[in-house]
């Protein structure tokens, strides 16, 4: 609910309009008009000039659906409609996980419209497409759905999502990505439609390096690198070479093929043939748990410091083959914002209303619920701007300040410049979400001297 001062300043922002509209108290007649001046920046949520809203496509007058299947979206029947869509994973590589990013979005809206909506509207997500995360079938759920939606409350993969830009270009349709690549922080790259989050693969990938060089419960001086070919895998391993470098260690090898190229058995073999103290993989969960139970079945146990996706709670639940490995002392996960139960308003909202939809306290579900924090963001940007067409949203993509109740840390977008901060966390099945948070925002000495102004690590 919103507190006495908020509604106080809601009202007081409505009665100035209504002054305005109106021609607000007396004033003294001049001989000639004055024409008043409004430069509308769009720079900051907080600005707000406009007297009306221009609308465009997938937002109606009509109200939002009670429910998208049986997801309720919270809407108010007064209010109309803003529509988002949805390009997930059902049936790829990440069809275990991905539909509790999706769970996560809905509630992370329903929150939303039940606390008021975005400027006198409620949002809704569209019936979600399958990608199988593969760019042309990305290309075709997009398709399916360009002509009815606003922007897109994620869009999943960055090649995926690379794949299809110049489609999103050429509509004006903004997205949060469900990657974290550093290029999305770039305008050169992602042409001012991409509403980006956290912190990039690269960052990560240093952050654990040197996370590890001061902190790992073994010696190391000699890794590996396990990751797919690409904006995902090449961006933790940019960010791992550079901290390698930086801590004087050597790389032992590197395996990242395509992803339609990766052989588990090569990479676990790499492991038992070619003996690393550490290993830095970004991978999918199934491939992880894979590798890693091919190289444990010969004995070989190296330290490993996980990419954000490569992990899932699933690995620490009672009767997972490899439990007790993962819960060993010697696998670390990184990520970009912290675990299910940590102390922020927005996991407190989050805990709150995920209630009603799941027991489940999964990363994933925290990663799809703060992906959609800076899109509402932008959407309170251009309903203030006076325009939610797919042009005003994406001009009011280009330039603002963002927050997440705390999750993240407050965000310029378009700022030509990569968030360093990650969360680092140990694999524990006795924490609901699986894992416990060990370091929040930590910012290692690789990335906090790295410049970020130089654009993309990959």
């Amino acid at each position: 609910m919103r507190s006495k001062r908020e509604r106080g300043v809601i009202i007081f922002s409505i009665l100035l309009l209504v002054l305005a509209a109106c021609g607000g108290g007396a004033t003294e007649e001049t001989s000639e008009p004055v024409e008043e001046v409004v430069v509308e920046t769009l720079d900051s949520p907080a600005v707000t000039t406009a007297k009306a809203i221009k609308t465009g496509v997938g937002v109606t007058e009509e109200p939002c659906p009670e429910a998208v299947g049986a997801v309720p979206t919270g809407a108010n029947p007064s209010q109309g409609c803003i529509y988002l869509g949805l390009l997930n994973d059902y049936t790829g590589p990440y069809a275990a996980v991905a539909p509790a990013l999706e769970v996560g979005q809905r509630a992370f809206w329903l929150y939303v419209n039940s606390t008021g909506g975005i400027g006198g509207y409620s949002v809704a997500i569209t019936e979600g497409q399958d990608t199988a995360y593969n760019p042309q079938k990305h290309l075709e759920g997009y398709n399916a759905i360009r002509n009815d939606v606003a922007a897109l409350a994620m869009s999943i993969g960055t090649p995926q999502t690379v794949f299809i830009l110049d489609e999103l270009d050429a509509d004006n349709m903004v997205t949060a990505p469900m990657s974290w690549y550093s290029g999305w922080s770039y305008k050169s790259v992602d042409r001012g439609l991409v509403v980006e989050f956290g912190s990039a693969y690269c960052a990560d990938g240093m952050n654990a390096v040197d996370w590890a060089a001061d902190n790992s419960p073994v010696p190391v001086k000699r890794i590996g690198i396990i990751a797919y070919q690409g904006d995902y895998g090449g961006d933790w391993a940019a960010g791992v070479r550079a901290a390698a470098a930086t801590n004087g260690w050597e790389i032992g090898w590197e395996y990242i093929p395509p992803v339609t190229e990766f052989d588990v058995a090569q990479a676990a073999g790499l492991l038992i043939t070619d003996p690393v103290d550490a290993y830095f993989p970004a991978l999918s969960p199934s491939l992880m748990a894979q590798v890693m139970g091919g190289a444990a079945q010969a004995g070989v146990t190296p330290l490993a410091m996980l990419a954000a996706p490569s992990y899932n709670d699933a690995f620490v639940q009672e009767g997972f083959a490899l439990k007790g490995l993962f819960e060993s002392g010697l696998v670390y996960n990184l990520a970009f914002v912290d675990p299910f139960e940590a102390d922020t308003p927005g996991h407190a909202a989050m805990r709150a209303t995920m209630a009603s939809f799941t027991d489940s306290a999964s990363t994933f579900l925290v990663a799809g619920w703060s992906s959609q924090y800076h899109l509402k963001g932008v959407l309170e940007a251009a309903v203030k701007g006076g325009d939610i067409s797919r042009a005003g949203i994406r001009r009011a993509a280009a330039a603002v300040n963002v927050s997440s109740d705390g999750m993240m840390p407050t965000r310029e977008l378009g700022q030509n410049r990569a968030d360093a901060d990650s969360s680092i966390g140990k694999p524990d099945g006795s924490i609901p979400s699986g894992v416990q948070s060990l370091a929040s925002r930590y910012v290692g000495k690789t990335a906090a001297a790295y410049d970020w102004n130089a654009g993309p690590c990959s």
